[in-house]
């Protein structure tokens, strides 16, 4: 594993890590969720490139140690610099192998900047995985009201009990795994778990909006193969009619190349589970079926 430092348009050091396989076949971008920091994924990255994968993983601005004096740990201003950050480290990874494919995998509020990544840049991509995906709540227009309210009466940088617990970034985290070591670790890790920021859960809820804003995608790439993989008792999915939802917002867009994994007794890390080996062979078998 490689340590670097990207530097963002403004200026910003994005820390990412790159895994290089020894004969790479495909090229694999992995964006990480809410309150937490790209290396969850390192066992993940291994895997990948054991079988032949280069992958490269960064901290989102904002997070792990991505951060500096403007951007401090939890704090995110603008889904839109998200998404220009993952494009910049897009070609990065693929300046150094311009022939291989590459394939991103999102999870959770990563699988809604991967799918905003789409909105612009879905012919730099040949596969995408969305894990813990991330439905389209109605009320999302609501929260984001109430979000510019309390920024407008208690600023960006405050904390609000309300928000957090619409962002589902409160104190009970029993919803994120069925794992008992991986809640533990979870809970022991200072880069896990905090508390976002009035202004983060904004733009939270604002990149959630984009998603159904079909008018707002080019879809360069209609063939694009899209798989969504989630626990069955994953909440920010929405269940069975939530994944309904989020196919029917990509098919509305233009997309038809779906692949749904669904794993029962496992929640929204998947990819954390005890039993994620299952996970990992699913997305391998996704990216290069046999």
């Amino acid at each position: 594993m490689n340590a670097l430092k990207l530097k963002a348009t403004d200026g910003l050091e994005l820390s990412v890590a790159l895994f290089e396989a020894t004969q790479p076949k495909a090229l694999l971008q992995i964006i990480h969720g809410s309150v937490e920091h790209k290396e969850r994924y390192f066992e993940l990255c291994q895997y990948l490139c054991d079988n032949d994968i280069t992958v490269i993983v960064s901290d989102n601005r904002g997070h792990g140690a991505s951060i500096n004096k403007q951007y401090p740990l939890g704090y995110m201003d603008s889904w839109q610099k998200i998404v220009d950050d993952q494009y910049l480290i897009s070609q990065y990874i693929c300046s150094l192998h311009p022939s291989l494919p590459l394939f991103m995998l999102g999870h959770s509020l990563g699988s809604v900047f991967a799918r905003c990544y789409l909105e612009k840049h879905d012919d730099k991509l040949k596969k995408l995985i969305l894990s813990g995906t991330v439905y389209y709540n109605p009320f999302t227009p609501v929260g984001i009201l109430i979000a510019k309210i309390i920024i407008w009466c208690k600023g960006g940088h405050n904390y609000s009990m309300l928000l957090r617990k619409m962002a589902m970034n409160g104190e009970d985290i029993e919803w994120v795994s069925s794992s008992k070591t991986n809640l533990a670790i979870y809970k022991s890790d200072p880069l896990c778990g905090y508390a976002y920021p009035n202004r983060s859960i904004l733009t939270l809820f604002q990149a959630v909006r984009e998603l159904r804003l079909t008018t707002h995608y080019q879809c360069k790439n209609p063939n694009l193969p899209i798989m969504s993989i989630s626990g069955k008792e994953d909440p920010v999915t929405g269940g069975t009619l939530g994944l309904k939802e989020t196919f029917k917002l990509l098919h509305k867009i233009g997309y038809h190349n779906f692949t749904d994994k669904t794993y029962e007794g496992m929640r929204h890390e998947v990819l954390n589970e005890d039993n994620h080996m299952i996970v990992f062979e699913d997305i391998l078998q996704f990216l290069f079926p046999n």
